[in-house]
Parts: structure tokens; sequence; C-alpha cells
């Protein structure tokens, strides 16, 4: 075999398979017998080439093509390749679903019971469309309802026994903390209403009161303007007249006033230091008060001095005497009542 021939060879083989993984990333494999089958749809939103076509979750096909139709711009045409013979009937439903939350759709295939030859869909059949939900999707065409359902009673089940006493939970304590708190608004309510009603009478006087004081207020707003005018012209009189030589003499007062409070209190000091010496029996003050023997000289002194002066008193002539004519003076005869005898008394 030439060279040349071996190149050809070579480049159809290379050719064939470049040919083959392209139709391939496009998910249809040449090597197997295919069906092409297409659908139309309103709104294929997130569906790609190459996505899945499934039977029970079993993918046994892919998208090729996507166009609109001619006929209607606003429907789409949905082309797919089926990869082997499933005896798919030609009343078959070309489901779109939604693949996960994380977007993208595919093509679920749906049908009662495989064909038997004579209602098989052919090469380029349409098939019935059908577009599922994003729920029916997540939970399965049906289940909805029955979640709905469920969770309706489980609803119902909650708000009937919502606050009920015995009820665990802080969500039923709120409850009935709130209906607390309706019944004492209901009651103050109540309370208040009664107040009101009896002392419609009190209000009723308390406003015509406030009417008159208003009208009086306003009866009088020539004597106000008089009294804001004389507050005005008064405020003006302070303004004009020397206040720093007014507080400065009353702070010089007041420095003499400290300094004899000062001297007061340093003669305080003085007399209590002079007291003080007395009780501790220092100076003549203090011997005064303080010692007996003083006391009683003084005392017998004073006794001495007073019968002196009675007796000076009654016998005059015994400390002074003398005669113009020098007759001898009698003889000193102590009288019968001498105080010094009697004690003075």
């Amino acid at each position: 075999m030439s060279k040349e021939i071996k190149i050809g060879l070579l480049s159809v083989i290379v050719i064939a398979i470049m040919i083959w993984g392209y139709m391939f990333l496009k998910g249809r494999n040449i090597l197997s017998d295919t069906t092409t089958l297409y659908a139309i749809y309103d709104d294929v939103t997130d569906l790609t080439i190459s996505a899945p076509v499934v039977i029970n979750g079993f993918k046994v096909g892919s998208i090729t093509d996507i166009k609109p139709d001619p006929a209607n711009v606003k429907q789409m045409i949905v082309t797919f390749v089926i990869e082997g013979d499933y005896g798919i009937p030609d009343n078959t439903e070309a489901v779109l679903y939604s693949k996960g939350v994380m977007g993208g759709k595919a093509i679920s295939l749906e049908y009662d019971k495989p064909c038997d030859g004579n209602n098989c869909a052919k090469n380029k059949t349409q098939l019935k469309s059908k577009v599922m939900g994003f729920l029916d999707s997540m939970l399965g065409e049906g289940e909805i309802d029955k979640y709905s359902t469920g969770l309706s009673t489980s609803a119902q089940a909650i708000i009937a026994n919502l606050g009920k006493e015995g009820e665990p939970g802080s969500l039923n304590e709120t409850v009935r903390q709130i209906e607390i708190i309706s019944k004492n608004l209901a009651s103050l309510t109540a309370t208040t209403q009664k107040v009101i009603e009896s002392n419609a009478k009190n209000i009723d006087a308390t406003m015509s009161n406030l009417a008159k004081v208003s009208q009086g207020v306003a009866n009088n707003n020539k004597n106000i303007d008089n009294i804001i005018k004389n507050l005005e012209k008064l405020s003006g009189d302070l303004a004009k007249t020397n206040m720093d030589e007014t507080f400065g003499k009353l702070d010089k007062t007041m420095d003499s006033a400290t300094m004899s409070i000062d001297e007061l209190k340093s003669t305080l000091n003085n007399l209590q230091g002079i007291l003080h010496d007395v009780k501790k029996g220092d100076g003549t003050v203090s011997k005064l008060i303080y010692d007996q023997n003083l006391y009683k000289n003084l005392n017998a002194t004073s006794r001495e001095l007073s019968l002196l002066l009675q007796d000076l008193r009654l016998n005059p002539k015994r400390y002074a005497h003398f005669s113009l004519f020098g007759k001898k003076q009698k003889e000193y005869t102590s009288p019968e009542e001498d105080p010094a005898k009697t004690g003075g008394q």
C-alpha cells in the first residue's frame, strides 16, 4: 500500500472520528439506531441543546435543536433524538420539567405502554407537549396537593390549640399572655368608660371653667400688655444701672464681714485659752476660784471687818477720845451684847 493511500485512509478515519465526536457532544450517537422526534412549547426557558430526554428518569436521548416555529413565532420547536428502540407510541407526551433548584430543564417521555408496531412513533413525529411547574417538578405531579392538604390540616390543628392552657412552647405562652393583655385592656376600657360617664359633669364644668379662664385672659390682654411693658422697662433700667460697681461694694462688705468674723474667732480662741488656764489652776483668777484656803481667809477677813465696823458704830469712843478740859477718859467696858461674842449677828 502506497504512502498516499495510507495518508488518505488516516484522513478519512480522523474526519469520521471528528464527526462522530461532534455529534456525540451534541448528544447524538451516530453509531446506534436513532429516532428523531419533536414537540412544540410556548416557553423553553433554561432548556438547552444536549439537555437530556428521559423515560422514568433514565436518559434515552438528548435535545439536538431548538428554534422558533415558522407558523407561530411565539412557540418553539424542540427537536430531540432517541437512541435505541424503546417502543415509544405516537400518543406519548413530551413533558418539559425542571431538573433542580439550580436551574436547567429536561424532557420526560410519558406513556402508558409500549407501542405494538402499528402505533409506534416514526421518525420526525410530533409528540404532544406538556409543561410541568416547578413545584410539581420538585415534589412530583399530584404530590403538591397531598403536601398542601397535610400542611393545611397541621396548620389548622396548630391554630386550634394555639395558646391553649397546657400547650408547651414559647409561642403558646406568648399567645396566652396576649389573651391576658387583651382581657386587661377590655377591662380597662370598660372602667375608663364608666369613669368618663360618671365624671361627665365634672369634665363639662372643667371645660366651662377653662373657657372662663380663656375669656378672662382675653379680657385682660391690655393689662397683660402693660405688665409686659413694665417688665421690659424694669429690665432696661436694670441694664442701665452700674451693676459692676454695686457688686464691687457688695464684695468689699462681704470681705469686711469676713475679717470681723475672723477677729471674733481669734477673740473666742483667746478667751478659750484663758478659761483653759483657769481650769488648769494657773493664775490669780484660778486661785480665787479653786483655792479653798484663800476663800476661808477672805471669808474670815470679811467677818473681822464686819465686827470692826459694828464695834466702831456702837463704841466710837473706844477708837476716838479727846477732852477739851483735860478730863480723864473712862475705862472701856465691854457691852453686854458684844458682836464679837454673839458671832457678829
